[in-house]
């Protein structure tokens, strides 16, 4: 569904078969709308969906403008996170709100300085940091650990049992967890292992002077 900027009026609506991808549907929708419109002079605002090289290419080949964000998988994404990480960036406050239903809490947005463009294309970037947002993203990320956390101790009983006595079991496992809730980066899990050794009665009766006995070694895995 495309809408208009004054009012959210809807103007066009389409339905595509459930294997139809939406990073494959803004060029006929951008066409469309221009069409009805009887001009292309808009500013074409979508979700990531429209960020592709093919997709962007032909808007702004137009001599068109597109704004959009930028997908997590785009190297300039991962860059300026790490950089972020490594190193605190300025950034100026350029607006700020009452947050909807917030009790009278203020949202704060800051827009990152610097010049920052892809690098294909060279299209323009602006990296903007929310309060609001940063405040939920930690909040969640909370609750993912916590239910990791739940889930890694939850395993520890079920260690050198059935399909969980070979290493390699158990760190799969345990990849999935933190795969599933996406902790990977902030929880260091050791897998330990102790071999234990113990001796075993060959044959049935009672144990006598000629009875005979095998050793044995097991390894015995737990988490850290």
């Amino acid at each position: 569904m495309s809408i208009s900027s004054d009012g959210a009026v809807p103007v066009h609506y389409k339905t595509y078969s459930g294997n139809r991808t939406d990073d494959t549907t803004h060029i006929e929708t951008w066409t469309t709308a221009s069409k009805i419109a009887q001009k292309n002079d808009f500013i074409y605002v979508a979700d990531c969906k429209v960020c592709t090289a093919n997709q962007l290419g032909y808007i702004v080949g137009k001599g068109r403008r597109v704004i959009t964000t930028v997908p997590n998988t785009w190297k300039e994404t991962m860059t300026f996170k790490e950089e972020l990480r490594l190193e605190k960036k300025e950034k100026k406050r350029i607006w700020r709100r009452k947050i909807p239903g917030g009790w009278g809490e203020v949202e704060y947005y800051s827009l990152f300085c610097g010049d920052y463009c892809t690098k294909k294309a060279g299209y323009r970037m602006y990296w903007y940091h929310s309060s609001e947002k940063r405040k939920n993203d930690a909040l969640s990320r909370e609750q993912k650990l916590q239910k990791a956390e739940s889930e890694l101790l939850n395993l520890m009983p079920k260690l050198n049992k059935r399909k969980l006595k070979m290493r390699e079991e158990i760190k799969k496992r345990i990849e999935e967890t933190l795969k599933r809730y996406k902790v990977k980066d902030f929880l260091t899990i050791s897998l330990t292992e102790v071999r234990q050794s113990y001796r075993v009665q060959i044959g049935k009766g009672r144990p006598g002077a000629n009875t005979q006995y095998k050793n044995c070694v097991e390894t015995v895995y737990s988490l850290v």
